[in-house]
């Protein structure tokens, strides 16, 4: 993990620096850690049923919205190139 990016607000992002600069590191180094911790807490299978459960009311939202609606640009993607049509 060379770069990380995290777009929050501006009081959350000042608290979080207060918070890493209290143990030494710089916010970066901080949640890299957390990141680490977290990563190493459990196997890959247990981490992904973790997120599962967290993210299971969006994933099933976005089922409906697909079932109801279909794949976002999938017009475009059966029809275009037209047949026989150079690219």
């Amino acid at each position: 993990m060379a770069n990380l990016t995290i777009r929050m607000d501006p009081e959350e992002k000042q608290a979080l620096a207060a918070w890493a600069s209290v143990r030494g590191k710089t916010t970066t180094d901080y949640i890299k850690g957390l990141i680490s911790a977290d990563m190493a807490a459990g196997t890959p299978e247990q981490r992904a049923e973790a997120w599962f459960r967290e993210n299971e009311a969006a994933l099933k939202a976005e089922r409906k919205r697909i079932d109801e609606r279909g794949i976002p640009g999938s017009d475009i993607a059966l029809n275009y190139p037209f047949r026989d049509e150079a690219v």
